[in-house]
């Protein structure tokens, strides 16, 4: 074998070796994602048992949305963003029924949906870009990070609502 053949040999191999590695670390990510979102579940479910039934109601001021239309809306941004990866369709909220069953049904539904959307990501799908039809494209890392934020966010400012009726928020454990 000739020095040129040899060298272009292992330059193939040290790739490979590489591309391995890389797929690897990638899997190992879409891992550690998945992850959060489990504990992102537990906590959001925490929080939504802690508010009493009578309470799925309250509004902290007239212009607020009720704390089980609050969870809605946190399951429906979430299920807009990781929507747009296309691996499939997220569970709606339930129509015109706010209640603590209702809700924490649903928002079981939509993370359980939600774990299995991000398990299925791709390094591939976090570099790509997707148009999400308000503002500017977005990558899918954008994407992730703008659920995440959003249900942080959400997730808090609920919060304020169970303090308001005097109970104590579960403990942050994400």
């Amino acid at each position: 074998m000739n020095r040129r053949k040899a060298v272009s040999s292992m330059g193939l191999i040290a790739a490979a070796a590489a591309t391995v590695r890389v797929a690897k670390a990638a899997d190992k990510e879409i891992e550690n994602l998945s992850e959060h979102w489990k504990k992102s579940k537990a906590l959001t479910l925490k929080v939504a048992e802690a508010m009493p039934e009578a309470n799925y109601d309250y509004k902290p001021f007239p212009d607020a949305k009720t704390f089980g239309g609050e969870l809605q809306h946190l399951g429906s941004a979430e299920g807009f963003y990781l929507g747009q990866f296309g691996k499939g369709k997220a569970p709606a909220p339930p129509s015109n029924d706010t209640s603590k069953a209702a809700t924490v049904t649903y928002l079981t539904a939509l993370y359980d949906w939600s774990i299995a959307t991000v398990g299925q990501l791709s390094m591939a799908d976090l570099t790509k870009t997707f148009g999400n039809g308000k503002g500017a494209p977005m990558t899918g890392l954008d994407l992730l990070y703008g659920a995440m934020i959003h249900t942080a966010h959400t997730r808090g400012y609920v919060e304020m609502f169970l303090r308001n009726k005097g109970i104590v928020p579960p403990t942050y454990s994400v």
